[in-house]
């Protein structure tokens, strides 16, 4: 249950601002760098994936 919890902040922040995931995963490597947009949109579809999973977790059929 604990895990799904997770997997459900972690959608829930890539959905809403995907820029603090891809700054944790990737931004911290370079000096001044900026996220693409395809990186943004990959970031929120990472998001509602991880959403789901945790949903499913959360609540089994």
């Amino acid at each position: 249950m604990l895990i799904g919890a997770i997997f459900l902040i972690i959608g829930l922040v890539n959905v809403i601002n995907p820029e603090i995931g891809w700054q944790l995963t990737t931004g911290w490597r370079f000096r001044d760098a900026e996220p693409s947009d395809a990186a943004l949109v990959w970031g929120r579809i990472g998001g509602v994936l991880f959403i789901l999973v945790g949903l499913r977790l959360l609540f089994p059929f």
